[in-house]
C-alpha cells in the first residue's frame, strides 16, 4: 500500500477515534437517550442486532428516511463491506460483499450474494435494485452462508424485509425533485407513496407504488447525431394480505410488479490513437459509412454511440408466507413463491464504430418457483434448534429458439470493401456479413436445487452456548445453445459471432454437504465475542452465451469455501454506544471469476482466491441532538494461484496455446482494500417541529478497474459526499438534499469494446454524478 494511502488510513481511524472519544465525554457528562434495539432474523429467528454471533449490518425503516436511502447503491454508501455496481441499466445491477462476486450481466449466472425478499430467494440482483418502499428494515449478513441460506450466499446475503399490513389505517405519499448533473443537466422526478390498515378483524391490506422519471444525461458527441442516452422510467407496485386466521395461524400474500423502459448508452468509448479499434473506426468515417466523435473521454458522459441502446424490463412476484404455532410452542413456517421477469434490448451500434454495421437484438425470459418448509423450537431452552428442507426450480430462455426475438443481422453489406477491410483488422478478411444474411441465437438453462437444513443452538450455561449447522444439497442444471446464420455464407457473423457447430446441449449434477460451528461467550450482559469456522459451496454452471467457444468448454466448476472468523459486539456508554469488530480469513478453491469476452461476460474459475480482512461499524448517541453511525472495511482479496486469466492489452500470454496469462498474486477488479464511512446527524426541536441535518461521508481505496489486472487501469481513491437538511411539522416534512456533492467522477470498470478483443481502445462504466432537489412527504 502506498505510504498516500497510509497516511489517509491513519487519517480515518483518528477521525473515528477522536469522534468516539469526544462522544463519550459528552454523553457520560449529561443524560441522554439510549439507542433502540434492533430485531433481525439472520438466525430464522427473533434476536437482538447485539447478540447474533455473526457480522450483521441492519437497517430499519426510519434509518433509511433519515439517510435518503432510496436503493440499494445508497445502502451500499452506509454499509462498506456491501458493494453495488450497475453498467447501463437494471438488468446489468450486481452485488458483492467483502469485494467477493462479480460484476457485469450475466443472464443465467447467480451471484454470490444471495437476495432474500421477505424470506423468499431472487436469483436476480435486480429484483431488488429499483426503488425500495413499504420497507421495515434491510438486512446485510457478511460471509458465507451456506448453511441456513444455502444457494448461493458464498459471499454473503441481503435480506430486505417489507412492512406488514398496519393494525389501523395510514399511509404516505413522498415527492422528490430534482437535477442529475450529467453532460447536460437531466431532471427527475420520483414519487413513492402507499396506504395500510385493516379490512375487516381479522385481514389487514396494504399498497404501495414506486414511480420515477429521470431525463437523460448522456448527450452525444457524434458529428450529426443528437441522440441522447442514459434516462430512466420506472414503476413498481407491491400489495399485500394479512390474514390472522386464529391466535396460532397468520398468513401474508405479498405480490409485486415492476417495469421499467431505458435509453442506456453501452460503455463510454475511449479509442487508443493507432489501435485496431481506432484505425476500423478511420476506414468507415473515410468511407462515409460512419461519423466522426468529437469525444474521447470515457468519463464525461458523452457517449460515441450511433443510437442509444433500449431496455424495456418487465418482472412480477408473489410469496405466501404462513405461521403456524403448535401447542407445545414450536412454529411452522412456509414460504412459497414465485418470479418472473422479461427483458428486450436493442443495440443498433453493436461495433461501437458510429456506424450501422452490425444490430443486436435481445430477449430473455426467467421464471423460478420455490418452497421452503421450516419446524422451529420455541426458543430459551437448552437446546433451541431448527429443521427445513427447501426447493427451487428456474427455467431461463435467451432468445426464443429463433423465432425472431434474438439475433444479429448485417446492415450495411452493400459497401463490401469497408467491410472487408475491417474484416483483416478482425483477422479474416471477410464481410461482417453476407448480403441479407442473419444470426439467430438461443440459450437455455433449466435449474433444480434442492437442500434440507438444520442448526441447533447448545446454551451451556447462561454465558457460553455453541452453534452447529449443516446442509445437505444437490443441484442440477440442463443447458443448451443453438446458433448459426439466416443464409449461408463465409462472414464475420457466421465465422466469429454465431458458429453453428458450436451448439448442443450440456447437463451436470453436483451434491454437497456444507457447515458452520459457532462458539459465543458473553462476557458481561453487554459484551459478547463469538468465533465461527464454516465450510460453502456454490455449484458450477454453464456459458451459454454465443461465440466461438466449443461445447465442451463451456462449463466452470463448482465453488468450494472455508471460512474462520472471529467477532465481538458490544453495548457501551449505558446504551448510549453499539459497537461490532471482526476479523476474518476465507479460502476460495475454484473460485468464480467472470470477464468480458466478445460483447457478453463468461465465467471461469480462478484456482485459490484469498480473502482476508476485518471490520469496524458502530452507533453512538454524542449527546442530546447528535448521533453518528460509523464502519471501516478492510477486505485484502487476491489470486493465490490464476493461470487461467485473461490478459491486458500489450502482455504476453502465459500459455500460448490458451492466450491467458498468469493472475496469480493480483487483486480482482474493483475491490479496494479499504472503505469507510461515517455518518453524522444532529436534531433539534423548533417552535412549529423539528429541525434535522445530515452528512454522509464514504471513502474508497484505488482499486483496478480491469478484468486482466492492466496497471494502466486504476481508479484513485476518491470520497463520496452526501447532505441533507430538513425540517418535521404535524405530519409533513421538507427535505433539501445532495448527493456525490464533490461530483467524483469515478469508474465502475472498464472492459474491452464488444469486438476488439487485446485492443488498448477500452469502454468505461461510472457511478452517478452530482444530483440534488428537494423531498416532500406527508404521513396520514
Amino acid at each position: 500500500m502506498s505510504t498516500k494511502n497510509l497516511t489517509c488510513n491513519r487519517t480515518l481511524m483518528s477521525i473515528l477515534i477522536a469522534g468516539l472519544s469526544t462522544g463519550a465525554t459528552v454523553a457520560l457528562a449529561q443524560t441522554s437517550p439510549t439507542l433502540e434495539e434492533v430485531v433481525v432474523t439472520a438466525q430464522k429467528r427473533e434476536q437482538s442486532l447485539q447478540d447474533v454471533p455473526l457480522a450483521v449490518s441492519a437497517m430499519t425503516e426510519e434509518g433509511m428516511l433519515q439517510a435518503g436511502i432510496s436503493d440499494i447503491e445508497d445502502l451500499s454508501r452506509q454499509v462498506p463491506s456491501l458493494s453495488v455496481q450497475n453498467s447501463n441499466g437494471v438488468m446489468t445491477s450486481n452485488y458483492r460483499m467483502r469485494r467477493v462476486g462479480n460484476i457485469g450481466n450475466i443472464p443465467n449466472f447467480e451471484p454470490a450474494v444471495g437476495v432474500f425478499l421477505d424470506g423468499a430467494y431472487r436469483s436476480r440482483p435486480f429484483f431488488s435494485s429499483g426503488d425500495m418502499f413499504d420497507i421495515e428494515r434491510i438486512e446485510v449478513l457478511r460471509g458465507p452462508q451456506s448453511t441456513l441460506y444455502g444457494k448461493n450466499t458464498t459471499a454473503g446475503v441481503l435480506a430486505i424485509y417489507t412492512r406488514s399490513p398496519a393494525e389501523s389505517f395510514e399511509g404516505n405519499a413522498s415527492l422528490d425533485v430534482g437535477n442529475v448533473d450529467g453532460a447536460q443537466d437531466a431532471t427527475m422526478g420520483r414519487f413513492v407513496g402507499g396506504v395500510s390498515g385493516p379490512l375487516t378483524d381479522t385481514v389487514g391490506a396494504s399498497l404501495g407504488v414506486s414511480l420515477i422519471d429521470q431525463d437523460h444525461t448522456y448527450e452525444s458527441a457524434l458529428s450529426t447525431s443528437d441522440a441522447e442516452a442514459n434516462n430512466l422510467k420506472r414503476q413498481a407496485v407491491r400489495g399485500q394480505l394479512k390474514w390472522d386466521a386464529s391466535d396460532a395461524l397468520t398468513t401474508r400474500l405479498i405480490v409485486g410488479y415492476m417495469e421499467e423502459d431505458d435509453d442506456t448508452s453501452q460503455g463510454d468509448v475511449y479509442f487508443a490513437p493507432g489501435s485496431g479499434a481506432d484505425t476500423a473506426r478511420n476506414i468507415l468515417a473515410a468511407a462515409g459509412i460512419a461519423q466522426t466523435c468529437s469525444s474521447n473521454d470515457p468519463l464525461d458522459q458523452r457517449h460515441c454511440s450511433l443510437t442509444t441502446q433500449t431496455t424495456d424490463v418487465k418482472a412480477s412476484e408473489a410469496t405466501l408466507l404462513v405461521d403456524y404455532a403448535l401447542d407445545n410452542g414450536w412454529t411452522v413456517t412456509s414460504i412459497s413463491s414465485w418470479d418472473w421477469f422479461k427483458f428486450e434490448g436493442t443495440q443498433d451500434d453493436a461495433t461501437q464504430l458510429a456506424s450501422p454495421l452490425l444490430k443486436f437484438h435481445d430477449y430473455q425470459e426467467s421464471d423460478s418457483w420455490q418452497q421452503e418448509l421450516r419446524l422451529t423450537s420455541e426458543g430459551g431452552e437448552t437446546v433451541d434448534w431448527l429443521v427445513g428442507a427447501f426447493y427451487y426450480q428456474n427455467d431461463f430462455d435467451r432468445g426464443d429458439h429463433g423465432n425472431s426475438y434474438f439475433f444479429l443481422e448485417d446492415t450495411d453489406s452493400a459497401a463490401p470493401l469497408p467491410s472487408i477491410l475491417l474484416g483483416s483488422i478482425f483477422g479474416r478478411p471477410t464481410p461482417f456479413a453476407a448480403p441479407g444474411q442473419n444470426g439467430i441465437y438461443n440459450g437455455k438453462q433449466d435449474t433444480e436445487y434442492l437442500g434440507i437444513f438444520g442448526q441447533a443452538t447448545w446454551n451451556i450455561t447462561e454465558k457460553f452456548a455453541v452453534t452447529g449447522g449443516m446442509r445437505w444439497q444437490q443441484e442440477e442444471k440442463d443447458a443448451s445453445v443453438r446458433q448459426g446464420v439466416t443464409i449461408p455464407g463465409r462472414s464475420l457473423l457466421s465465422l466469429n459471432l454465431l458458429v453453428e457447430e458450436n451448439s448442443g446441449g450440456l447437463d451436470r449434477t453436483t451434491d454437497e454437504v456444507t457447515w458452520s460451528l459457532t462458539p459465543q461467550y458473553f462476557i458481561t450482559e453487554d459484551l459478547t465475542v463469538y468465533a465461527t469456522a464454516a465450510h460453502g459451496f456454490k455449484s458450477g454452471g454453464f456459458n451459454i452465451g454465443w461465440g466461438t467457444t466449443p461445447m465442451d468448454q463451456r462449463q466452470f466448476q463448482d465453488e468450494d469455501i472455508m471460512h474462520y472468523e472471529a467477532g465481538l459486539k458490544s453495548t457501551l456508554l449505558d446504551g448510549r454506544m453499539q459497537l461490532a469488530v471482526s476479523g476474518f480469513y476465507t479460502e476460495y478453491n475454484d473460485y468464480q471469476d467472470a470477464a468480458f469476452i466478445s460483447q457478453q461476460f463468461s465465467v471461469g474459475n480462478a484456482q485459490k482466491v484469498e480473502l482476508k480482512g476485518a471490520e469496524l461499524e458502530g452507533k453512538i448517541l454524542l449527546g442530546e441532538h447528535v448521533s453518528s453511525d460509523f464502519a471501516v472495511s478492510y477486505a485484502d482479496l487476491s489470486y493465490d494461484k490464476y493461470t487461467d486469466g485473461l490478459c491486458y492489452p500489450g502482455r504476453t500470454p502465459t500459455d500460448a496455446a490458451s492466450g491467458t496469462c498468469d493472475l496469480s498474486g493480483e487483486h480482482p477488479i474493483n475491490a479496494p482494500e479499504w472503505t469507510t464511512h461515517l455518518g453524522l446527524m444532529y436534531q433539534t426541536d423548533v417552535s412549529w417541529g423539528e429541525v434535522y441535518a445530515r452528512t454522509d461521508w464514504s471513502w474508497s481505496d484505488n482499486y483496478n478497474t480491469s478484468f486482466s489486472a492492466d496497471p494502466d487501469r486504476v481508479q484513485d481513491s476518491y470520497s463520496w459526499l452526501n447532505f441533507r437538511l430538513g425540517t418535521r411539522w404535524d405530519k409533513y416534512e421538507v427535505v433539501a438534499w445532495v448527493e456525490n456533492a464533490l461530483d467524483e467522477g469515478v469508474a465502475n470498470y472498464d472492459s474491452q469494446l464488444n469486438l476488439f478483443a487485446n485492443d488498448p481502445s477500452y469502454q468505461t462504466y461510472r457511478q452517478p454524478p452530482l444530483s440534488y432537489g428537494l423531498t416532500l412527504r406527508a404521513d396520514f
